[in-house]
């Protein structure tokens, strides 16, 4: 399921105050009119402050565990799957990364969606495209005779990130992303984010479009 702590730390305060506002006006102080009309302003003033909060700062307050690299029997790498990437780009990538090793991969797939996701029915439709974006990643991985598993993680990458080293004590992340000039100023540089809140190294493979849901 996609996770939106977000945009409920934002409109939870907001719409608690506005409706205790509401309630006030209308049983303590009787307002005319234009107390009505005013209290519409505040309201749609607030909402628009907590919209523009959520769809501008949407990788703010990621809660992470610094992983730092240790040397281990086993080299355990993440694929941050965000965008769809040709089958040998993405092959030769974890291959490389694994020449020699005894490892283990992991492919998350962010349910990414658009920056109104939340006020729309994006999100389902967010997490069928990541269903399918890592049903194509591991596709990828298995043509090279690299053995993956894989995971949905919730909309915000740096977040689903988060999520999954708490459980996969990574050596490397490899983000699968957007091209720059697609992505909105808030996502540009979230890769440097990621590795200053992990601890790990972090590499990025610039993929194409996503394909279209059926």
């Amino acid at each position: 399921m996609v996770k939106r702590p977000l945009a409920l730390a934002v409109f939870t305060p907001v719409v608690v105050y506005l409706v205790g506002m509401a309630l006030l006006a209308a049983f303590s102080l009787h307002p005319p009119l234009l107390g009505w009309i005013g209290l519409g302003v505040v309201a749609l003033i607030a909402l628009t402050i907590g919209s523009a909060a959520v769809v501008l700062f949407p990788r703010l307050g990621v809660n992470a565990v610094r992983q730092h690299p240790r040397a281990g029997e086993r080299y355990r790498l993440l694929v941050v799957a965000e965008a769809d990437i040709e089958a040998a780009e993405l092959g030769a990538a974890v291959g490389t990364r694994l020449l020699a090793r005894n490892g283990e991969v992991l492919v998350l797939a962010p349910a990414v969606g658009s920056a109104l996701r939340f006020f729309t029915t994006d999100e389902q439709s967010a997490e069928r495209r990541a269903q399918a974006r890592l049903a194509r990643a591991l596709a990828s991985l298995e043509q090279r005779g690299i053995a993956a598993v894989g995971v949905v993680g919730t909309d915000d990458p740096l977040q689903a990130t988060g999520d999954v080293l708490a459980g996969f004590a990574a050596d490397e992340i490899l983000f699968v992303a957007a091209q720059p000039a697609s992505r909105r100023w808030s996502e540009r540089h979230y890769e440097h984010r990621a590795r200053d809140l992990f601890g790990l190294p972090v590499s990025t493979l610039y993929g194409m479009p996503e394909k279209a849901a059926a």
